[in-house]
């Protein structure tokens, strides 16, 4: 397995242990969905998700250390320029359906998680779509 691949790996179990903590706690009931609580909550998430980023790599980088230096190839470029197509299609359609939390009712609190949502999905669809090209051989 390539550095890339195990990078794309590593973003896509950290999101959604990080994340997946954070979304859990609002749906579950456990932290309000709305205030002081919600936003130490999410910079708590954020830290762990750049933490577990950063340990990661480095341990990706010690497996590999040729592999992590080295210059993306022409295949690697590819692969990253068609996977974030993806996540900016996916992005794009998940801010236009934003409207509908709106139009429902929800107040902003809840439009910002739905914003938040979005990107981390986004992120997810990114990961996903790098693993499925480097192991289809793209």
């Amino acid at each position: 397995m390539s550095f890339r691949e195990k990078s794309a790996w590593i973003a896509l179990v950290s999101v959604l242990v990080c994340f997946g903590a954070y979304f859990g706690l609002i749906v579950t009931g456990v932290v309000p969905a709305r205030g002081f609580a919600t936003v130490h909550l999410l910079l708590a998430c954020v830290v762990a998700f750049v933490a577990l980023q950063a340990g990661l790599h480095a341990i990706a980088a010690r497996m590999t250390p040729r592999d992590g230096r080295s210059p993306r190839d022409e295949r690697e470029r590819l692969i990253q320029s068609r996977s974030h197509t993806v996540g900016y299609y996916v992005l794009v359609a998940l801010v236009l359906a934003l409207g509908l939390p709106g139009h429902f009712g929800h107040p902003v609190p809840d439009l910002l998680n739905f914003a938040l949502l979005d990107v981390v999905v986004a992120g997810l669809a990114v990961a996903v779509a790098q693993i499925v090209m480097f192991r289809r051989g793209f």
